[in-house]
């Protein structure tokens, strides 16, 4: 397929040969050597553009493979992306998403019900192990 560009070094260059410019002038020469220069350049950009189409897809199939992986790794799911706090001062039960956790992630909430702060345990562990059991 070719690009627009091709399309139009190609038309040029057919102008020019329908002219029939004597190419042993120094116009005819030029002229020559800039539609030339035109199609090299047209067919370096298509090249160029295949490449960049193949890397961006070649992109997105690594964004997908590294999600996957960090979902595996992590235990994250499209399911799991809903979580509910429950106030200690009303009972209210409250439904947080990912976004909503990272917001939050000082560990200082204020309950939309009550609007007493609840303290959040944001799993951090005593034992400096780095690991996510109860204390």
């Amino acid at each position: 397929m070719m690009s627009e560009i091709s399309n139009r070094a190609a038309y040029l260059k057919g102008l020019a040969d329908g002219l029939k410019l004597d190419k042993e002038t120094t116009e005819g020469q030029l002229i020559d050597g800039i539609l030339g220069l035109l199609g090299d350049m047209a067919e370096e950009m298509e090249m160029l553009d295949q490449e960049q189409g193949f890397l961006a897809d070649k992109m997105d199939e690594m964004e997908d493979v590294i999600e996957m992986i960090g979902d595996e790794a992590f235990g994250c799911d499209d399911d799991d992306d809903m979580y509910t706090l429950v106030c200690d001062h009303c009972g209210a039960e409250i439904d947080l998403t990912a976004d909503d956790l990272d917001d939050i992630a000082d560990g200082v909430f204020k309950c939309p019900d009550c609007g007493e702060i609840i303290e959040l345990d944001m799993g951090d562990c005593d034992c400096g192990c780095d690991c996510d059991h109860d204390k």
